[in-house]
């Protein structure tokens, strides 16, 4: 009878101790799930302050205000108003960074892309889905980032879009030797240059997802001719 007891008084202490885990557990998610709904509601008042002023005018108190957040809570989670502001923007230069290594994929090393369909319209639909996902932070990174850590980001991209033109030139001539690829890395930068410009006034103005379709399809149709003619495909 003796050792039942102890059995069971064992048993009840265990059950007691799992019971506390538990509820350590069920308490630390909660405490986590609060984390996370403070970080969001930050950062979504950040996102409507930055697209109404700019980053340079916007105020972190409005921010704090906003997002119903104390404005010394905040600095818990971000360290200053540029790091709200690259989170603002991480989808979006995600999503860049993305096409950027899509860019020489050896599936994309490929004349096809000068003669099929298919190769257009799956470039056509990368750029649209990426316009019309991402108008409003586009237009942010484009117009409203002075001040910030991505004020220069245009130009520091495009010095990217063409180092990863001069590498696919020099991969397509290694794949087709015929091609020319005799072609200056100042027109690959003023070309990547021109295709910033040309996203930079479709997020500025107010177009339709038709419009854009079509402008992207067309302009897409142009190039492609001309590309064609340079490098003698």
């Amino acid at each position: 009878m003796g050792y039942t007891y102890l059995k069971s008084q064992h048993l009840g202490i265990a059950i007691k101790y799992f019971n506390m885990l538990i509820c350590i557990n069920e308490h630390c998610s909660f405490m986590q799930i609060q984390k996370d709904d403070i970080k969001k509601n930050v950062l979504i008042a950040a996102r409507e302050e930055f697209l109404n002023k700019g980053f340079k005018d916007s105020n972190m108190r409005t921010i704090a205000k906003k997002s119903k957040v104390g404005l010394s809570n905040i600095y818990n989670y971000f360290k200053d108003k540029n790091e709200i502001f690259i989170e603002v923007l991480a989808p979006l230069t995600n999503e860049l960074d993305k096409l950027m290594l899509e860019h020489n994929n050896p599936k994309n090393i490929t004349i096809d892309y000068f003669t099929s369909d298919k190769h257009q319209i799956k470039h056509i639909n990368q750029y649209l889905e990426l316009i019309i996902n991402y108008k409003d932070e586009l237009n942010l990174l484009f117009f409203k980032s002075y001040g910030s850590s991505f004020e220069n980001f245009r130009d520091e991209y495009t010095d990217r879009h063409t180092k990863a033109g001069v590498e696919y030139i020099d991969k397509m001539k290694e794949k087709y030797p015929y091609i020319n690829s005799d072609i200056s890395e100042f027109f690959l930068h003023t070309m990547s240059s021109w295709w910033f410009s040309i996203i930079g006034e479709i997020v500025s103005h107010d177009l339709s997802n038709e419009v854009i379709k079509k402008f992207i399809s067309e302009f897409m149709e142009f190039g492609t001719a001309g590309w064609k003619k340079i490098m003698k495909v």
